[in-house]
């Protein structure tokens, strides 16, 4: 029972629902809500309804006003990071789940990094340590707690299948084969520079050290895990953009052998977050290539300025959404392991899109972190260890072409390789 229905209550009460397996039904009519076959009852509103339910007051927030100064101050509760306090000393933790599963933060102007990103360092949960817990799952599970304290047969929550999901940006899919005069200038570049045997290898025959797919399609296999592909397909007019264009034929037939058999997706080019055009003319172009127009994205160079970036993937077609996490920091960049559905802060309302969190990153981990591939398996283990007790999904993000020592990633492979047996088998704890 409610005094109001705003988007930002509805959302966070469906989330809620999916995450502890209830189904939760608001009235904002009091017979009506008295006259409901229940026997658990909630009140949400300002002054007490009825003494036999729970009373819980809602911060502000979620019905739609901004934060103020204190309401972001963290104070450590019950092993939580807690802020939006309520009278009476407590904090709402329906509040505390919204804020960071809309990325409110992110609406408001921020210091972008090199890539006109917005970078986790300015967060709030790396600035207050809690960027690598489900925080969002674990607020949730917080406010059923105090529920079930009042209503002890109240179902205790659901606890989804543990799913390991790597995903891979194929930028290159292949380092020297159909890269044309850019190859060329390549090969020079490696000898000016003193990579003599790089150099070498280009323009001899033999492996290419891009040419993963099949290594990485036998460990999948094994580990019995469903991967995602994303394909860089612009036209290379930006130098971050370095796919081949047109697409090589037999490029164009690898990706319709993964289509078969695994969800592929598009990865908007870097200047698409300026240019919603693009990712309407890519889309066109990966469906050329596949059969099919692509439901799946995720942004190159993680470049998502929120609303614009997701209103435009939609408007092409977009479904689901793979860009949520950061460059330069591991963990939960809206504090969730789990899908969600986009809730338009601007508009407030829910969206179709569906996002996908991601748990880190392979560049994150060698160059922002500078971890080497003992450490990075290490830092990945730890932080499924934090949210394996709670299921769901844990995806990965890395490239098909972070494996070849010759490009600086020796002794990536078998710690990738040894990392995902790891977290199927053992969900991420350690030895």
């Amino acid at each position: 029972m409610s005094d109001h229905r705003h988007p930002r209550l509805r959302y966070i009460l469906k989330v809620a629902a999916e995450e502890l397996g209830w189904r939760i039904q608001l009235f904002i009519d009091r017979a009506k809500w008295r006259a409901a076959p229940t026997d658990y009852r909630v009140s949400f509103a300002a002054t007490a309804t009825d003494d036999r339910c729970l009373c819980y007051q809602p911060h502000p927030l979620l019905s739609g006003r901004p934060p103020a100064a204190g309401d972001l101050v963290v104070t450590p509760a019950a092993g939580l990071p807690t802020f939006f306090p309520t009278p009476g000393g407590a904090y709402d933790p329906l509040a505390c789940a919204f804020y960071a599963i809309v990325r409110y933060e992110e609406y408001a102007p921020f210091t972008a990094d090199a890539h006109g990103r917005f970078p986790a360092a300015a967060s709030h949960a790396r600035r207050h340590g809690y960027l690598g817990r489900p925080v969002v799952r674990l607020w949730l599970r917080d406010w059923a707690a105090r529920l079930r304290a009042h209503y002890p047969t109240l179902p205790a929550p659901r606890t989804p299948d543990w799913t390991v999901r790597p995903t891979y940006d194929i930028d290159l899919l292949w380092a020297w084969r159909h890269r044309g005069w850019r190859g060329l200038a390549a090969g020079v570049r490696d000898l000016g520079r003193g990579h003599f045997r790089r150099a070498w290898d280009r323009f001899a025959p033999g492996a290419d050290p891009f040419d993963t797919i099949a290594l990485l399609q036998s460990l999948h296999l094994r580990q019995r895990l469903q991967p995602t592909f994303f394909w860089l397909l612009s036209d290379r007019r930006d130098r971050h953009d370095v796919n081949p264009y047109p697409i090589p034929e037999a490029q164009r037939a690898v990706m319709r052998q993964l289509a078969a058999a695994h969800t592929v997706g598009l990865h908007p080019s870097y200047r698409t977050v300026d240019n919603a055009e693009l990712i309407r003319t890519e889309a066109a172009r990966f469906a050329e290539a596949v059969g099919r127009a692509p439901r799946h994205a995720r942004q190159h160079f993680l470049r998502l300025r929120l609303p614009d970036t997701y209103r435009a993937l939609r408007d092409a077609g977009i479904t689901h959404d793979h860009t949520m996490g950061y460059a330069d920091a591991i963990g939960w960049r809206a504090g969730t392991n789990r899908p969600f559905r986009w809730y338009d802060l601007e508009r407030e309302e829910e969206t179709g899109l569906t996002v996908h969190p991601f748990a880190a990153m392979d560049v994150t981990l060698k160059n922002y972190l500078g971890l080497d591939a003992a450490g990075a398996q290490r830092a990945v283990r730890d932080l499924a260890a934090a949210v394996r007790p709670l299921g769901g999904e844990f995806a990965l993000l890395w490239h098909n072409s972070s494996f070849s020592a010759a490009y600086g990633w020796a002794g990536w492979w078998a710690a990738y390789a040894d990392l995902l047996a790891a977290l199927a088998t053992e969900g991420g704890t350690g030895p």
